[in-house]
């Protein structure tokens, strides 16, 4: 049994039907709202906006009859989350909107197999709890309008507001109905309902009718009379107990239910934009990829052209910058030149360049055509001795060249 727990700067609303809500739910005064904290919730109601609602900390949502629809299942022994998964298959032919669009909650449980299925659109009840949730209200329950109508000795009760009619002919039985704002629908409506839950001369002989104002008095006087039913007409109260909480049908996180409340229709233009800079970006990007691609190729063309034509007896031309350094080689090899990467003529050099101060050196290495020194840490540890060092380097053709600051290491070239 859903039972709202009642204390200070607490409130049950009457929201109103989601043809309504939608459009007017934060701005427009469509609330209708009881502070009461007692048994049954009977104070004046006042009609409020969502924005107005102030000096309340936590709400019991009460939903219109016509957005919650009662059904009675044969549902199987699952356990509580996997019945919620499986709800949806089980009373799909007994609703007319697609199920997997609502929100399912069961009634109280029990040992029957048959039991009570509360059915609201999913968004509609996320857009109502959540809209209380981001003003900071707790909503501590949320029920059908039509469970919490207050029967007495099992007698049928009926609500009017919103331009609705509600029915409770049950413990677990109740439904609402679309009224207006004329005298003259309002009777039909109250009539109609009645009959369709099967309430005539001969079957209901008193009604307790719960108003949200007075302009329902004349209607439903001359609807009773019509069928010949005594009724009661009170203010509107909503009863303690209910038998089902909506709550329940809410599934995932808050935040997960946060990023799914959200309308992406809003956003349509915003993702176009976005989409459309995306597209821009990644045609730009292959378009500047596409003209690199005719660069390197016209590139590689006129290299492998100015290689053929200075060495026109080349058979192959795989790497023509390789090639051509091979090429320059052997030529300069041929006319008795040496090339800056040469091991010779850097090694002959060596000596007169380190004055015959070879102690400074603490290793020679040459690799991949170059000639690589490590001096010893104390002699070249001092700018000095480091600028001397490269100027005596230079004056016999060669360029000494240190890897940093401080450090004992440098790489040695010829002077081309």
């Amino acid at each position: 049994m859903a039972t709202a727990f009642m204390k200070r700067n607490h409130a049950t609303v009457w929201v109103p039907p989601r043809t309504v809500g939608e459009r007017a739910f934060a701005n427009e005064a469509v609330l209708w709202v009881s502070r009461a904290a007692g048994a049954d919730l009977k104070s004046p109601l006042e009609r409020l906006s969502l924005e107005s609602l102030t000096g309340v900390k936590s709400v019991n949502i009460i939903f219109d009859a016509r957005d919650v629809s009662l059904l009675q299942a044969d549902l199987p022994p699952l356990p509580p989350a996997k019945l919620l998964k499986a709800l949806p298959n089980i009373v799909e032919e007994q609703l007319l909107q697609d199920a997997g669009s609502c929100a399912f909650a069961v009634g109280a449980p029990g040992r029957e197999a048959n039991k009570l299925v509360a059915v609201i659109d999913k968004g509609w009840l996320e857009f109502v709890v959540g809209a209380f949730e981001r003003r900071g209200l707790w909503v501590t329950s949320a029920w059908p309008a039509q469970l919490t109508l207050p029967m007495q000795d099992g007698a049928w009760a009926m609500l009017c507001a919103n331009d609705g009619v509600a029915i409770r002919s049950g413990a677990a039985q109740g439904f609402g109905w679309v009224a207006s704002g004329e005298p003259a629908g309002r009777i039909e409506a109250i009539e109609s309902a009645l009959l369709a839950a099967g309430g005539g001369r001969d079957t209901l002989r008193q009604l307790t009718v719960y108003v949200d104002d007075t302009s329902w008095h004349e209607p439903i006087a001359q609807a009773a009379a019509k069928l010949d039913i005594v009724t009661q007409v009170n203010g509107l109260v909503a009863s303690k107990n209910c038998p089902v909480e909506l709550l329940d049908a809410r599934q995932g996180t808050a935040s997960g239910r946060w990023f799914g409340s959200i309308d992406w229709r809003e956003w349509r233009l915003a993702m176009g934009l976005a989409a459309a800079c995306l597209a821009a970006f990644l045609i730009g990007l292959n378009l500047h990829w596409a003209q690199m691609a005719r660069e390197r190729t016209n590139l590689k063309a006129g290299l492998e052209r100015k290689f053929t034509q200075t060495f026109p007896n080349t058979p192959v031309v795989v790497d023509p910058m390789l090639q051509m350094q091979r090429q320059v080689a052997a030529l300069r090899s041929r006319s008795g030149q040496s090339a800056p990467e040469d091991f010779a003529p850097l090694l002959a050099k060596l000596p007169a360049a380190l004055g015959g101060r070879n102690d400074v050196v603490a290793g020679v290495e040459y690799r991949d055509g170059r000639l690589r020194m490590r001096f010893t840490p104390t002699f070249v540890e001092s700018r000095a001795s480091r600028d001397g060092l490269t100027e005596a380097f230079r004056r016999q053709g060669l360029i000494l060249k240190f890897d940093g600051e401080g450090q004992a290491t440098a790489s040695v070239t010829l002077v081309s």
